[in-house]
């Protein structure tokens, strides 16, 4: 999560008429387009070029890539979650008013809080509300978007739509298709709009470009995986951006679980993540993995009540047992949940913060060799330094408005 002070300030030092007729009612829309994928959609807003270079206070360096009035929609879809059941999951889709043609981009959000505490929830800032809170929205995408690239950007199960539903944090699978069909509505719902999308030569495969960081960073690798793995006759993956994701499962549980001492800052996501593995794979409730009374602070008052950071003290010895144990139950969940080893077969870059506390720098490191060794088409790995002056526990989130900047103004623009 990158507050909006560190995306402006990294967008401001490192970032060097005919449109398509939208007007539609949803009456028309409904009576001239059959559509396959979407359920429901929703026009939210026209945002327009002042607008957009307003948001970074009129910046001389963001004003080379803000070229095209946008408009905002909401839309719903349907995808399977984690128990196989079906759901009418949301997004938002932010469409360029460009000349010629579009860049599809999948544009995967951060780690939004879930949490019966209403100061801590931030289901407000889910993609489809349009939030102006959540700066990789309201700054990031809003930008990519006013270059040219057409945003479908997933709520992810358990936000917008769904909100009412448990989030599968970090499940690999869930996040993939989800944000898969996400991007095949968004597709349908721009063709609805006459919206032409740039394609590959005479194959019509629409091109396509993938990003997020932190959560997105992960839920990008894991979607790339799914594409490239299920439905390479749908899209042409152009480039993946990836910053900070949390890739290597089986390394993260085994650091995160086994530190001895205080982590130095909220052991909250990785209680989510234990928690979403215990939902998906093996349902033996929390009281398997925490002590008291953590577990039952954890069932009455959510992930953020835990205010101790020294894993010894929180989870029990059978469960930390469990996860040194290469054969057991968990770990085969997160071995499941691996996106570190593969062979993509379309350009990624990784981004990572050497002194990122919060996602360790080695899920980086692992996915580079990793895919590297595999012999994959071309990977690369950009590292973040950062000196005194910027606090270990904003490394993560510094490295997000770094992240944005680099790949608008260099690896989406150029490959570099």
């Amino acid at each position: 999560m990158q507050s909006n002070k560190i995306l402006r300030l990294f967008f401001f030092l490192l970032l060097p008429v005919f449109f398509f007729a939208c007007n539609n009612s949803e009456d028309e829309l409904e009576n001239e387009f059959d559509f396959q994928h979407v359920v429901s959609y929703q026009f939210l807003d026209s945002i327009s070029t002042d607008d957009i270079a307003a948001r970074f206070g009129g910046n001389n360096l963001v004003s080379g890539f803000v070229n095209f009035d946008i408009t905002a929609h909401k839309i719903t879809y349907m995808t399977e979650n984690f128990d196989g059941t079906e759901v009418e999951a949301s997004g938002l889709v932010l469409i360029p008013l460009v000349r010629g043609s579009a860049k599809l981009t999948s544009f995967q959000h951060s780690t939004l809080a879930k949490d019966p505490n209403p100061a801590i929830d931030q289901e407000n800032r889910a993609p489809s509300y349009l939030p102006e809170n959540n700066a990789e929205i309201h700054l990031s995408a809003a930008l990519f978007a006013s270059n040219g690239y057409m945003i479908s950007a997933p709520d992810y199960i358990g936000y917008g739509s769904t909100g009412d539903m448990f989030h599968p944090y970090e499940h690999a699978q869930t996040t993939a298709t989800t944000s898969y069909d996400m991007l095949v509505a968004a597709r349908e719902y721009a063709e609805s709009l006459g919206v032409n999308m740039r394609t590959e030569g005479e194959t019509e495969v629409e091109e396509l470009h993938l990003l997020g960081y932190s959560q997105g960073g992960n839920s990008t690798m894991a979607l790339h995986k799914y594409i490239q793995e299920n439905h390479t006759e749908e899209f042409n993956i152009v480039r993946s951006a990836m910053g900070a994701g949390a890739y290597h499962k089986t390394a993260v549980g085994d650091y995160i679980f086994n530190f001895e001492g205080e982590l130095g800052f909220s052991i909250s996501l990785y209680l989510w993540v234990m928690h979403t593995y215990d939902r998906v794979y093996s349902q033996k409730g929390l009281g398997y993995y925490l002590k008291e009374p953590y577990a039952t602070e954890v069932s009455e008052n959510g992930y953020y009540a835990i205010s101790n950071t020294n894993p010894q003290e929180i989870f029990t010895d059978q469960f930390i047992a469990e996860v040194n144990d290469p054969n057991s139950e968990f770990s085969a969940a997160l071995a499941d949940n691996n996106v570190h080893d593969w062979r993509a077969e379309a350009p990624i870059k990784l981004y990572h913060s050497r002194e990122d506390g919060l996602v360790p720098y080695f899920n980086s490191v692992d996915a580079f060799e990793n895919l590297t060794a595999n012999g994959s088409e071309e990977v690369l790995f950009e590292t973040y330094e950062f000196g005194s002056d910027v606090p270990v526990e904003d490394i993560h989130g510094a490295g997000g408005g770094r992240f944005f900047s680099d790949v608008i103004s260099r690896y989406f623009a150029s490959g570099i």
